[in-house]
C-alpha cells in the first residue's frame, strides 16, 4: 500500500507543470459544395468550409480522382473550371472539393452528378437558293438520352441550337453561322463557290458531329457560239455547252440539266426567252433558232438543284455573255424565166424575198464593167413577190440585172438589206 502511494506521489511530481498533449486531426469536409455555369465556357463550383485551403478535382464514375486545381486557404471559396478540361460525352461526372490543412486532406466532398453530352446530330430536311444565292436551310434537331442525370444543374432546357459550318474552296477558312436556339430553318448568306455545307448540333457542351447530310454549291459554267450572221427564216446554228464543277480541280458529268435561249433586238430591251433546250457537260449541243431579224443572244442557266442519297447539289442560275448576230433579206427565188429566147419569143422576170413583206426594191444593170443603178426606178415587191411578164422582143441583147432590198423592220426586228444573184437574159 505504502509502495503504491509513493508510486503515485512520484507520478503527481512529475506531472506538475507539464500539459497534456493535444492531438490534431484532419478537417472535416467541406459542404455545401453547388455548381452553376458562370458563363457560355466556364462552371462555378462554390463551397461552405472553414476558410481552409483546398484541392479540386474532377471524376467520372468508377474512374480515379483527377486533379484540377489547389485552392489557398485565403481565397474565396468558389472557382471556375473550363468546361474545356472535362470529358465530353459522359454522365454522372462530379466535381469533387477537399479541404486541407498540415495533418491532411479531408474527405471528398461531391458536387452533384452532371453529365457533358454533346447534342444529337442535326438531320438536314431541304435546302434551296434563293434569288440572291442565298441558302434556305431546314433541318430537325435530335434529343440526346440523359437518362442518367436528367435535369441536372448544368442542363440547359431544350435539345439546343444548330450551326451551319461552310467549308470554302481553297485555303480559305471555314465560316460558321449560328442560329436562334430551338430554330430548325435558316439562311446562309452567298458564299463562294464550289463549296458545301453541314450542319452541327450546339449546346451548352459544344458541338455535335457534322450531318449526314451535305449541301453542296457548285459552278455551272455555260458557253455559246453565235454565227455572225444567217439568212431570214433560216436556222441560227447557234452551239451551246456547259461545265459543272463542285470540287475544285474536278469537272462533273452531268445530263439534263434545262437551259434556255434568250434574245432581244436592242441593248436597251430586256431578254426573253425564245427556245428551251436540254444539255449536257459532256459535248456541246444545239440551241439553234430561226434568224428572224437581228438580234444579241445568250445562253441562261436556270437555277438549280439535285437531291439525291446524302447530298443536295445547288447552282445558282447563270448566262453566258451576249453574242450578236445579223439577219439578211433573204432571196428566195428570183431570175428570167426562160433566160434564152429568141427574137419574138417574151420572158418573165420574177423575185420573191423572205420576209414576206410589201418593199420596192433597187434594180442595177451590168454595164460590162461595173454595176450601175438604173435611175429613179424600183420595182415593188408585193408581199415579198414581184412578177413582170416581158414584151415580144425585137432584137438581140443580153441583159444583166440584179435587186437591191433595203432594211426592213418585222415584228420590232431590222432585217438587213441583201443583194440578189445577178439574173440574165439572152435574145438570139
Amino acid at each position: 500500500m505504502r509502495r503504491f502511494t509513493a508510486t503515485a506521489a512520484v507520478a503527481a511530481l512529475l506531472s506538475v507543470g507539464v500539459a497534456a498533449p493535444a492531438f490534431a486531426a484532419v478537417p472535416d469536409a467541406p459542404t455545401n459544395v453547388a455548381i452553376s455555369w458562370a458563363d457560355a465556357n466556364n462552371i462555378k463550383l462554390s463551397w461552405v468550409d472553414a476558410d481552409l485551403a483546398n484541392t479540386v478535382y474532377w471524376q467520372l464514375p468508377g474512374g480515379n480522382e483527377l486533379k484540377f486545381a489547389d485552392v489557398v486557404s485565403t481565397a474565396a471559396n468558389e472557382i471556375l473550371v473550363p468546361k474545356s478540361i472535362l470529358a465530353k460525352g459522359k454522365d454522372k461526372v462530379k466535381l469533387i472539393v477537399k479541404a486541407s490543412n498540415a495533418e491532411g486532406e479531408s474527405a471528398a466532398a461531391p458536387s452533384p452528378e452532371f453529365d457533358t453530352f454533346l447534342p444529337g446530330v442535326p438531320v438536314v430536311q431541304d435546302a434551296n437558293l434563293a434569288a440572291n444565292a442565298a441558302i434556305n436551310l431546314k433541318w430537325a434537331l435530335t434529343a440526346v438520352a440523359d437518362s442518367g442525370t436528367p435535369n441536372d444543374p448544368l442542363d440547359v432546357p431544350g435539345n439546343g441550337s444548330a450551326a451551319a459550318v461552310v467549308d470554302l474552296p481553297g485555303s480559305t477558312p471555314n465560316k460558321t453561322y449560328d442560329f436562334a436556339v430551338g430554330a430548325t430553318t435558316g439562311v446562309v448568306p452567298a458564299q463562294a463557290r464550289p463549296s458545301s455545307i453541314r450542319v452541327v448540333g450546339v449546346n451548352e457542351w459544344g458541338s455535335s458531329a457534322a450531318s449526314a447530310k451535305i449541301v453542296k454549291l457548285g459552278v455551272m459554267g455555260s458557253g455559246i457560239t453565235v454565227p455572225a450572221s444567217a439568212l431570214y427564216s433560216n436556222r441560227l446554228a447557234i452551239k451551246s455547252s456547259l461545265s459543272l464543277v463542285f470540287t475544285e480541280g474536278h469537272k462533273e458529268k452531268a445530263s439534263g440539266i434545262k437551259v434556255e435561249l434568250q434574245a432581244r433586238g436592242k441593248t436597251t430591251e430586256a431578254f426573253k426567252t425564245y427556245g428551251r433546250y436540254t444539255g449536257a457537260t459532256t459535248a456541246a449541243f444545239d440551241t439553234g433558232i430561226a434568224a428572224l431579224g437581228n438580234r444579241q443572244y445568250r445562253l441562261y442557266v436556270p437555277a438549280r438543284k439535285v437531291a439525291a442519297g446524302n447530298i443536295i447539289a445547288l447552282t445558282p442560275a447563270t448566262s453566258t455573255s451576249v453574242k450578236s448576230s445579223k439577219t439578211y433579206v433573204k432571196f428566195v427565188s428570183g431570175g428570167f424565166s426562160p433566160s434564152v429566147v429568141k427574137v419574138g419569143g417574151r420572158s418573165t422576170l420574177s423575185v420573191k424575198i423572205s420576209p414576206a413583206v410589201s418593199v420596192r426594191a433597187k434594180v442595177q444593170g451590168w454595164d460590162g464593167k461595173r454595176w450601175i443603178d438604173i435611175p429613179d426606178f424600183t420595182v415593188p415587191l408585193t408581199k415579198g413577190s414581184y412578177v413582170e411578164r416581158g414584151d415580144i422582143e425585137t432584137e438581140r441583147y443580153t441583159l444583166r440585172l440584179r435587186f437591191i432590198v433595203p432594211n426592213i423592220v418585222v415584228n420590232g426586228l431590222t432585217v438587213q438589206a441583201n443583194t440578189s444573184p445577178a439574173y440574165n437574159l439572152t435574145v438570139k
